[in-house]
């Protein structure tokens, strides 16, 4: 998402606000205090706010794909992080509900181990297989949301994994308009391939959710130690 015209994803963002807050109490049971932190994803700054009021740090970096409005009273290096040489060594590198995304998740472990400095932390959230089951059963389709032991799998081989946890949040909704809503300005669909909405479309998928108009969220959590 160009988070330069997402006017209204804090006001949405409700499951990645939450993950958010997760990702950084769970980090302060292990660490509070770092000189240099890396946040990868920054966006709209769900997660740079909680790490401003939460963290002690002397410098602070962020990274996205655009610089939104947010962004641009920080230090900011701007660019796809796959590509991207991250400038100086880093004590925390953190990203929540960004990983998602990225389909060689294996070559970025192995670039975010050599980017911290030794006995430096990388801390992130993110989405896993189970999200949106509600919307992908209806279509047949969606993103390639990895699991728990596929994630340990990957970082197990460039970290030693401090924390290792999955989460789940539901919201619920009035109608089916306020659900498209939500994933509209959440940038968010689980839909991939060549479905589309239009009228039909939505009229089967208003009679699928049965009245229950609800979406679940399902989300881990990983500290590990370089």
């Amino acid at each position: 998402m160009r988070f330069k015209s997402a006017k209204f994803y804090d006001l949405y963002a409700k499951p990645q606000i939450y993950a958010a807050n997760a990702l950084i109490q769970t980090l302060k049971d292990y660490r509070q205090n770092f000189d240099d932190i890396y946040e990868i994803g920054a966006g709209s700054g769900v997660l740079t706010r909680l790490i401003m009021e939460n963290l002690s740090y002397e410098n602070l970096l962020l990274n996205d794909l655009y610089e939104s409005e947010f962004m641009s009273k920080f230090s900011t290096q701007i660019g796809d992080i796959t590509q991207l040489k991250i400038k100086n060594k880093q004590d925390l590198i953190i990203s929540s509900s960004v990983f998602q995304w990225i389909n060689a998740l294996e070559n970025l472990a192995n670039k975010l181990k050599f980017s911290l400095k030794s006995g430096g932390i990388l801390a992130f959230s993110i989405f896993i297989d189970g999200t949106l089951k509600e919307l992908s059963s209806f279509t047949n389709q969606s993103l390639e949301y990895k699991n728990l032991a596929q994630l340990k799998a990957i970082f197990s081989k460039n970290f030693e994994i401090l924390n290792a946890q999955e989460s789940q949040i539901k919201l619920k909704f009035n109608n089916l308009k306020e659900l498209l809503t939500h994933l509209k300005h959440t940038g968010v669909n689980n839909i991939k391939g060549e479905f589309k909405l239009t009228k039909s479309s939505i009229e089967a998928l208003n009679s699928h959710f049965n009245n229950d108009f609800s979406l679940s969220y399902k989300f881990a959590i990983f500290i590990c130690l370089v």
